[in-house]
């Protein structure tokens, strides 16, 4: 009798293994990969990949990664370089290739962990310097440029600081104009939503980690950070960047990068402040995670007194994501700022922007 009980228990966790490997297991196995959107595609097919191994000794091992780039107008043009931020792509600058092309080459790239590039994980160290030496690379051994315009946003404004001090110690391209708009670059008056700082945790991350999915991230963003929503298309499209290689599965890695702001964010100030590159900084006013004092802040203290010219503009009815909300405003900001005579009257006098210091 004891024998057939434990015949029968064996037999019961034969068939439930069985179960698990066929109803669960399996499933998630040959689950499709997620395709990118249709705006998504069009964007990776507009790019080009190349390759680019970390500095870090800690990422030693994971060799070398596919980082996707994209360029757009005609390289004899002067040339823009943007920098995205946190946790979106370059695709945050489509509407701003569109209205630049033409007359500007413009340039963008997808960090580690971001967008359409690689996204390691099992220990890799996302770094906002080693970005930072990412885009140097990216501007002196594959644009080969001479000189450029930077423009960055958000986590990118973190790189960009970072990117300064290496620009200094180099004379083979020149900075003509420092752009930066709405981002955490003084962290003691941000105001971090709760996922970012669950994320940021060190215990609740990994675990909140699993269960991120573009989709709904890139909804969430739609509500949060735009005064004007994006079209669906435009939804998706992030979604399917985030999704890209499973990139939910990062964003506790990757957000460690407000973790080396608080680190290393005086020193990255004082890049900025000692700059010898004119530097506009730019916000949109609606931001609720990078509010209006985060950039009054730095005007006041790092750029209103500064040695090197400097521009401020507050752009109403823009949020956080201000290049998708007034992109025309954008455009002629820095049109203006490169040297361009522009028409800011043949914009709606709601949308302008409210103030122009210096």
């Amino acid at each position: 009798m004891k024998s057939l009980k434990i015949i029968l228990i064996c037999l019961a966790s034969i068939i439930a293994l069985v179960i698990i490997f066929f109803f669960i297991i399996v499933p998630i196995m040959t689950q499709p990969k997620k395709e990118l959107s249709p705006l998504a595609q069009v964007w990776l097919n507009s790019g080009k990949y190349i390759s680019w191994r970390s500095t870090l000794e800690e990422n030693k091992s994971f060799g070398e990664l596919d980082i996707f780039t994209i360029q757009k107008g005609n390289p004899e043009n002067p040339a823009i370089l943007m920098i995205h931020g946190y946790p979106t792509s370059s695709f945050d600058f489509f509407e701003l290739f569109e209205l630049l092309s033409n007359d500007y080459y413009v340039c963008a790239l997808d960090s580690p962990g971001y967008g359409l590039t690689d996204k390691p994980r099992d220990g890799y160290v996302y770094s906002i310097e080693d970005d930072a030496r990412l885009v140097d690379y990216y501007i002196r051994d594959i644009l080969k440029l001479n000189s450029l315009a930077l423009y960055t946003h958000d986590k990118g404004d973190s790189v960009g600081l970072a990117l300064l001090k290496l620009y200094t110690q180099q004379d083979e391209y020149k900075i003509t104009h420092h752009f930066i708009t709405n981002g955490n670059i003084y962290l003691p008056l941000a105001e971090l939503t709760d996922i970012q700082l669950l994320l940021l945790n060190k215990r609740t991350g990994p675990f909140i980690t699993r269960y991120i999915n573009g989709k709904r991230f890139a909804k969430g963003l739609n509500t949060l950070a735009h005064s004007i929503p994006e079209p669906l298309e435009k939804v998706d499209a992030v979604a399917s960047n985030i999704d890209y290689q499973d990139g939910g599965k990062v964003q506790h890695s990757i957000i460690q990068y407000l973790n080396q702001r608080h680190k290393y964010e005086n020193e990255w100030l004082a890049n900025l402040q000692n700059s010898i590159v004119p530097t506009t900084i730019i916000w949109g006013v609606d931001d609720p995670v990078a509010p209006l004092k985060v950039s009054d802040f730095v005007w006041n203290k790092i750029l209103k007194n500064r040695q090197t010219k400097a521009w401020y503009w507050k752009l109403p009815m823009a949020n956080h994501y201000l290049q998708n909300d007034q992109p025309e405003v954008i455009n002629l900001i820095i049109r203006q700022a490169l040297g361009e005579q522009v028409d800011f009257s043949r914009i709606d006098q709601g949308i302008r922007p409210v103030s122009v210091d210096r």
